[in-house]
């Protein structure tokens, strides 16, 4: 049985293990869960407050499982997860939420849970996700077969759960049901279309030029198919991209693969973990949105982050979305996976890094209070450099230069130097703040109009924890004035300086007091206070996927940004196009 926060009681089972569980949520909206996890858990304890959290604690055992649900008393976020993991040290993590913000969504899905979705979704998966984190990832993947009505039936039979409850779990089942066979038909249709149109002539024309040479017209692969298993595919051999993968299209006829799905990978032996096999659950795709976020340069979260965020949004017209998402996202795929360090562009040297790597570089900067100038560009600045001589030469004295934007991205592509990722404050800001809370640094927000700083501020302190040292708006007298902030910044102990003044005046700023400033990072991040104290909304995360956020800030503020974006875009790629001209290369 289960029981409140401090106390609980053996299930009847008496399970080997003596697992223990905690579940954090009102008992009336948890009650199904708790008897649920019962059947499974020695112990199951239940936490319907934050004073219930702070009162609770662990024994001489660990729990093996915390469950976290937004009918908690408290938010979920960043910050209560890690409060639970101090506290109780889980060995695994479940969230469970009807509706949870994009943003939120985001961190939460960074945080290492294992699983993290509706009511609905748990209880049709909850036989192997209980199953598994008994299993500490175990040896063997989950299987693929889910008898999500009779196993949960069975589990809830005898339980006080209600007819409507029932019904709604029936419904999702049925309707899911539905749905698939739509989705396996509409498949199939496009299958074959693909075969017929582009598959057989381009393998008639290989058959023609390869078989008398010789050479191979397929190339073999293991990947991991469902739950693990590896299976055999084909690609043409020797060509490149999407023409390349036109065999994989056959196997949608033999059901190994499906349009959309998680990404195809490599085949290897170690043991998988929970996470990874329960990512293994679902059918890899031709098309998959960890593909067309690495595509797009924005894969931040990591590849299994990302997975995962597919398999809870998973349905038919999410599939289809994906599917359109996919076209357009093909602009900027690349062809090569060899990076070099430094992306070189009108005579910039721009970091080549990913975002964990510039996160990491970051960290070890602060650990060893070394002072670091980092700066943010896009084709804008790149734009504004060009007639300012000046603020070229306080980029190039800059510590570190990451690339900012779509446009770089395509400009990597065309002087045939990829780029790893597209860095840009606005998404490296969640990272950041979780590394700085876990470090303990502090930061001051200093730009913005007045009141700005002060409400993203608020909202950065309750989403991540960090603690924000101080803040100052923009508007003061940067000539009689900029002593008397100097003087607060340095006085507030911060160890990180946001400054949003906007290019080029926050990185000349910088560049001209950074002698004077004591905090050891020292960043320029533009309109970053606008969007994290919500006046203004950020561009939908399918329109980032597709490189089209601009289309979005236009559509916003059509009298500031049209010029920007409609005037300045083609002058950004001109200047690209004159550059490799010159150079013959981005990297010379």
């Amino acid at each position: 049985m289960y029981h409140t926060a401090g106390i609980a009681f053996e299930n009847r089972s008496g399970s080997a293990k003596r697992a223990k569980a905690i579940i954090f949520g009102r008992k009336e909206q948890v009650g199904d869960i708790c008897k649920l996890i019962e059947n499974s858990y020695s112990q199951v304890t239940l936490a319907e407050t934050s004073r219930e959290l702070e009162k609770s604690g662990p024994d001489k055992e660990t729990f093996r499982l915390a469950v976290m649900t937004d009918s908690f008393s408290e938010k979920l976020s960043i910050g209560l997860l890690n409060r639970v993991r101090q506290k109780f040290a889980p060995e695994n993590m479940i969230c469970l939420s009807g509706e949870i913000e994009e943003d939120n969504e985001i961190t939460l899905r960074s945080a290492g849970l294992i699983f993290l979705g509706s009511y609905g979704t748990f209880f049709a998966h909850a036989e192997n996700i209980i199953k598994h984190t008994l299993n500490n990832g175990g040896n063997n993947a989950m299987k693929p077969e889910i008898e999500t009505a009779r196993n949960l039936e069975k589990r809830l039979k005898g339980a006080r759960a209600s007819g409507r409850s029932r019904r709604k779990r029936l419904s999702f089942l049925i309707t899911s049901a539905i749905a698939e066979t739509a989705a396996r038909s509409i498949e199939l249709l496009i299958a074959l279309a693909v075969t017929v149109t582009l598959f057989i002539p381009v393998l008639l024309i290989r058959l023609i030029t390869r078989i008398p040479s010789g050479q191979p017209v397929f190339s073999r692969r293991t990947v991991c198919g469902m739950a693990g298993q590896p299976i055999t595919i084909r690609t043409f051999s020797e060509l490149k991209g999407r023409m390349a993968d036109l065999p994989l299209f056959l196997e949608l006829f033999t059901g190994r693969l499906a349009l959309a799905g998680t990404a195809i990978r490599e085949w290897d032996t170690p043991d998988p973990n929970a996470e990874q096999a329960y990512i293994s659950m679902v059918k890899p795709g031709i098309i998959s949105l960890w593909d067309i976020r690495r595509t797009s340069k924005i894969a931040h979260e990591g590849r299994e982050a990302i997975e995962w965020e597919y398999i809870f949004s998973k349905r038919p017209a999410y599939d289809l979305l994906l599917l359109l998402r996919a076209l357009p996202a093909m602009l900027y795929s690349e062809t090569t996976s060899a990076y070099d360090p430094v992306f070189r562009l009108l005579g910039l040297d721009i970091d080549n890094i990913t975002m964990a790597e510039a996160v990491s570089l970051i960290q070890t900067d602060l650990r060893d209070n070394r002072q670091q100038a980092i700066y943010f560009v896009n084709p804008d600045c790149l734009n504004k450099m060009a007639g300012d001589r000046e603020y070229y030469d306080v980029l190039k004295a800059g510590d570190s230069i990451f690339p900012d934007g779509i446009g770089l991205t395509i400009a990597g592509k065309l002087l045939q130097s990829p780029l790893k990722e597209n860095i840009n404050g606005t998404d490296m800001l969640p990272y950041l703040c979780r590394m700085a809370a876990a470090e303990r640094h502090s930061i001051y927000l200093l730009g913005g109009k007045p009141g700005i700083a002060d409400e993203a501020a608020s909202n950065i302190n309750r989403e991540f924890g960090v603690t924000i040292a101080g803040t100052a708006d923009g508007y003061f007298n940067h000539e009689t004035e900029t002593g008397r902030i100097i003087d607060d910044i340095n006085r507030s102990g911060a160890s990180i300086l946001l400054v949003a003044f906007g290019a080029p005046l926050q990185e000349k700023w910088i560049h001209h007091h950074r002698n004077r400033l004591q905090p050891a990072l020292l960043m320029g991040v533009g309109g970053l206070f606008d969007f994290y104290s919500g006046n203004v909304r950020r561009a939908p995360r399918w329109m980032r996927e597709i490189g089209i956020e601009w289309i979005y800030r236009i559509m916003q503020e059509p009298g500031r940004m049209w010029r920007r974006y409609v005037i300045g875009n083609p002058l950004f790629l001109y200047r690209v196009m004159k550059w490799k001209l010159l150079t013959g290369s981005g990297n010379h």
